[in-house]
C-alpha cells in the first residue's frame, strides 16, 4: 500500500489524518514542520505528500519549491484553511496537484488521496508507452532519461528494469542488461515480457 507523508502543525489533523488513512491501509507518517518533512523526504521515498500552508518554519509554498528546486517527485495535496483563489493557484503552480480545504470530512481526504495515487500511476503508464516507442524508433538517449525517472517514481516496479535492459542490450551491453532482467523479475516473478526477454537471451547463449 502506499506511503503517505502528512504535515500538518496541528496535532488534531495529524491524528484525524493518520487514522484516516491507516484505517484504510495507507502507510502514514505524520509531522509538525516542514523542516521534518524535508528532512524524512531526503532520507524516504513517499507515494503522496499532504501539506498545510501555514507551517512554523518553512511554509508549505516553501517546501514545494523546494522539492521542485531538487527535481523530486512526490505528488502533493495542499490542505489548508486558506482556500482563497490565489491561494489554489499559488499552490498549482509550485507543483500541487490538488488542493483541500479545511474543514474536510475523511471522505472528502480519501477521494483526494486516491485521485492523486491515480495521477501518479498515470503519469508511470504515459511514461512506460513513451519509453517504448522511443526504444523501438531507436532513440536510446532520450529513452534512458524517461526510465531512469521511472525507477526514480517506482522503485519497486520491473518495468524499469526491463526497459533499461532493452537499452542496455541495444548498446552492446548485454552482462547488465541479463543482471537488469534478472533484477526485474525478483521484483515479480510473473513480468512475461522480462522472461520472454531472459528466455532469448539464454536461447542464444
Amino acid at each position: 500500500m502506499a506511503k503517505v507523508l502528512c504535515v500538518d502543525d496541528e496535532r488534531n489533523v495529524r491524528n484525524l489524518m493518520k487514522k484516516v488513512l491507516e484505517d484504510e491501509g495507507y502507510e502514514v507518517v505524520a509531522v509538525s514542520s516542514g523542516e521534518e518533512a524535508q528532512e524524512l523526504l531526503n532520507k524516504e521515498r513517499f507515494n503522496i505528500l499532504t501539506l498545510d500552508l501555514k507551517l512554523p518554519g518553512i511554509s508549505g509554498i516553501d517546501l514545494l519549491r523546494k522539492l521542485q528546486e531538487k527535481g523530486m517527485e512526490v505528488p502533493a495535496i495542499v490542505i489548508s484553511a486558506i482556500a482563497t483563489p490565489e491561494a489554489i493557484v499559488e499552490a498549482m503552480k509550485n507543483g500541487a496537484v490538488d488542493f483541500l480545504s479545511k474543514p474536510f470530512s475523511p471522505e472528502e481526504l480519501l477521494e483526494k488521496v486516491k485521485g492523486a495515487l491515480e495521477m501518479e500511476k498515470m503519469t508511470f503508464n504515459k511514461m512506460e508507452r513513451i519509453a517504448k516507442n522511443l526504444i523501438e524508433k531507436g532513440k536510446y538517449d532520450e529513452s534512458e532519461k524517461i526510465v531512469r525517472k521511472m525507477f526514480s517514481l517506482v522503485p519497486s516496479s520491473p518495468i524499469p528494469h526491463y526497459l533499461y535492459s532493452l537499452i542496455l542490450s541495444s548498446r552492446g551491453n548485454k552482462d547488465l542488461a541479463l543482471r537488469h532482467l534478472k533484477a526485474a523479475l525478483i521484483l515479480d516473478e510473473n513480468y512475461h515480457l522480462a522472461r520472454e526477454e531472459l528466455k532469448k537471451y539464454e536461447e542464444k547463449n
